[in-house]
């Protein structure tokens, strides 16, 4: 009788277990926080992720959504309905809308002042454990480490969650947040978690990637929320932020109720035969 080939599944398995661990290291740094150090991030318009549940999604559910997500439409075609993904949506979803970001420029550093070139020297090229331990770490008693503490979480919330990658480095592409660093609640963090998401799937499409970069968990946010709650944005009955209702053992419930196995659209399948 030939062997079952376990090793494949015991290293997606692991890779599962490395992303589940990540994105709980998220909510056991932030719990760990001062209430001073909570107060700057919802300074920073960041205050919603408060309300990240303490649960990592079926990872079944989540590869079925990124699967029949139409790169064209931006919609996800499953056999319960089809559901449009916008940035708008993960506004919501976030509870953070704002100006663009700042396209990252080659003079995007002759535009730092001399405090934001030392915090750029400070985080360049470090790891994501770094910024972590700047995070729990950093002193908050004057203006200029208030505004140290901020950069590293944005860099932090930005590595670890919301624009995820599989280096264990702080890529340029987070950088830009370093500057006016005192405005982050003005910038448009749904556009770019969207943006970013969009072209991971797209590689995930065009290039049969094994692995999806990006903020999956807000698929699942807006799944769950117009399958179960309705469409509407401004439902006063479900307020932003959609995370603040979806709480773990709401999904937990939502999970078991789901059909065991949701049938991808025909249109979609075609593509992975």
């Amino acid at each position: 009788m030939a062997k079952k080939n376990v090793s494949g599944s015991k290293t997606k398995e692991k890779g599962r277990a490395k992303r589940e661990a990540k994105r709980l290291d998220f909510r056991k740094i932030y719990d760990c926080l001062s209430p001073e150090k909570k107060a700057l991030v919802d300074e920073m318009g960041l205050g919603a992720f408060q309300h990240l549940p303490n649960y990592y999604i079926n990872h079944n559910i989540l590869i079925k959504l990124v699967k029949s997500y139409d790169i064209f439409t931006n919609t996800i075609s499953i056999s319960v309905g089809e559901f449009l993904i916008t940035s708008e949506k993960v506004g919501h979803a976030l509870n953070c809308r704002g100006d663009l970001f700042e396209k990252r420029r080659k003079d995007f550093e002759d535009k730092l002042n001399d405090e934001e070139k030392q915090a750029l020297d400070l985080f360049k090229g470090k790891s994501l454990t770094f910024v972590q331990d700047m995070v729990k770490d950093c002193p908050i008693e004057t203006d200029e480490q208030k505004r140290t503490f901020k950069r590293a979480f944005a860099l932090f919330i930005q590595k670890s969650f919301l624009l995820p990658t599989s280096s264990a480095y702080i890529s340029p592409v987070y950088l830009p947040i370093i500057r006016d660093i005192d405005n982050t609640q003005d910038r448009n963090w749904a556009h770019n978690v969207n943006s970013f998401l969009i072209n991971g799937i797209k590689e995930f499409h065009d290039q049969g990637s094994q692995a999806v970069k990006g903020y999956h968990f807000v698929l699942i946010i807006i799944y769950f929320r117009e399958r179960y709650d309705g469409k509407s944005l401004n439902d006063p009955n479900f307020p932003a932020p959609w995370i603040q209702r979806w709480t773990g053992e709401l999904m937990k419930e939502k999970i078991k109720a789901e059909d065991e196995d949701i049938t991808i659209s025909v249109s979609i399948l075609i593509n992975y035969v």
